[in-house]
C-alpha cells in the first residue's frame, strides 16, 4: 500500500497508508461541503472589488495624464512670460 502524499511543515511526509482514490490517508482527507450562497456571495465580491481596482485606476490615472499634458503639449516656458 502507498504511503500518503502529505507532507508536513517540517518536510516529513505522512507514514499512514492512502488511500487509493486520493492518495492521502484518512485523516488528511477534507470533505468540502458545496454552498450555492457562498457563489453567489463571491459574485458581488468580485465585483466590488473590480469597482474598487477601477477606482483607484482613475484616481491614479488622471493626475498622470493631466501631468504629462502639460509638460509635453503645454506652451513653451518662454511663450507663457511673453503671455
Amino acid at each position: 500500500m502507498p504511503r500518503c502524499l502529505h507532507t508536513f511543515d517540517s518536510g516529513f511526509q505522512c507514514i499512514s497508508e492512502a488511500v487509493e482514490p486520493t492518495d492521502l490517508c484518512e485523516a488528511h482527507q477534507k470533505v468540502v461541503a458545496f454552498e450555492s450562497e457562498r457563489l453567489l456571495d463571491s459574485i458581488w465580491r468580485k465585483a466590488f472589488f473590480r469597482l474598487v481596482a477601477l477606482l483607484l485606476l482613475l484616481m491614479f490615472l488622471i493626475p498622470l495624464f493631466y501631468t504629462l499634458r502639460d509638460l509635453y503639449l503645454g506652451p513653451p516656458v518662454k511663450a507663457q512670460e511673453d503671455w
